[in-house]
């Protein structure tokens, strides 16, 4: 099984939530995320995050910058 890590300020989804997140944090217990554009912070295992694909980087990228955007 491949081992994944993923740095802070990549976007990922939290497959449990079905939420998109920027990694503020990763660590040997987990991945601390953030909702693009700011909110409330959140922690998960890494098993149960995915890239984000490349809509899903469009629409977060414009919540970074105050936009709201339609995928």
């Amino acid at each position: 099984m491949a081992v994944f890590t993923y740095r802070p300020g990549a976007y990922v989804v939290d497959t449990r939530r079905g939420q998109l997140g920027e990694i503020v944090e990763a660590d040997e217990h987990g991945v601390r995320l953030r909702a693009p554009g700011g909110g409330g912070e959140w922690r998960v295992t890494a098993d149960v995050l995915r890239l984000a694909h490349s809509d899903e980087l469009k629409q977060a990228r414009a919540a970074a910058r105050g936009e709201w955007v339609a995928c």
